[in-house]
């Protein structure tokens, strides 16, 4: 792992706002020494459907509509609304967090909480 992976990781520990992502990793370069991100902006919108029937921390996909998916009332509660992406082979922003209550281990980039029981990170 590199030191721009390592100090990336770091700062994305503690700040999980998309747009301060981006800014930050707009700052880094590549070995190459031109940026390792490029300022394009893609915003892609999908529409999730409160489901009870669906299990927590599911999505279902609507087979008529790809943008569109089922989910549990809180798993849609736990979700990052916003999230960063870097495309395929930019930096692994994951980062694994367990539950303090059901001690589930999940990747903090996309929940707020945790999906299956509202309990919150370590």
């Amino acid at each position: 792992m590199s030191r721009n992976d390592e100090e990336v990781r770091k700062f994305l520990q503690r700040q999980h706002d998309a747009e301060a992502q981006k800014e930050k990793l707009k700052t880094y370069k590549n070995a190459a020494g031109t940026p390792l991100f490029e300022d394009y902006n893609e915003t892609h919108e999908v529409q999730i459907i409160p489901d009870k029937s669906v299990k927590a921390a599911m999505f279902i996909p609507d087979p008529l509509n790809p943008k569109k998916f089922r989910a549990h009332p809180e798993t849609i509660a736990a979700m990052r609304k916003e999230l960063f992406m870097g495309g395929e082979d930019f930096v692994d922003l994951e980062h694994f967090v367990k539950c303090k209550s059901c001690k589930s281990e999940l990747d903090f980039q996309f929940w707020k909480h945790c999906p299956y029981c509202g309990g919150s990170f370590e």
